[in-house]
């Protein structure tokens, strides 16, 4: 069975056999058209409700580092999937800094508990206020 070391942890990912690889990259890449439009999406929301609601807006190319491709030992391959990541990570990253701009401005309620990723909501205001 062939592998191949993953540059940034150092482990093997097994790569089964040639259905093994087809599935997996068709199961990675059929996500890309759903993430180019939420980032479309969440820059079109942006513009309007932070626009409309004197909302400082989010600035989408902090959340981005495409460098990777940059690299010269990595194959063609290599640098397309880091390409992929890169861009995957960055627009989620942007999309959840937007949706937490707008809970800051539209709806500063704690919830009962912290939920993981939630940590800006430390300063919203206690939901006793509100019951």
């Amino acid at each position: 069975m062939a592998s191949f070391i993953i540059p940034q942890k150092g482990k093997r990912l097994r790569n089964g056999n040639i259905f093994t690889v087809i599935i997996s990259t068709f199961s990675a890449y059929i996500c890309l058209f759903p993430l180019m439009l939420a980032d479309i999406f969440a820059r079109q929301f942006q513009f309007v409700y932070f626009g409309l609601h004197d909302i400082p807006k989010i600035k989408r190319s902090d959340y981005f580092a495409m460098d990777r491709q940059l690299l010269s030992k990595l194959t063609f391959f290599q640098k397309m999937n880091c390409m992929y990541c890169e861009y995957a990570n960055g627009v989620v990253a942007y999309i959840k800094a937007v949706v937490n701009q707008m809970e800051i401005y539209s709806c500063a309620i704690k919830h009962v508990h912290q939920p993981e990723g939630h940590e800006h909501q430390h300063d919203f205001y206690d939901r006793k206020k509100f019951s």
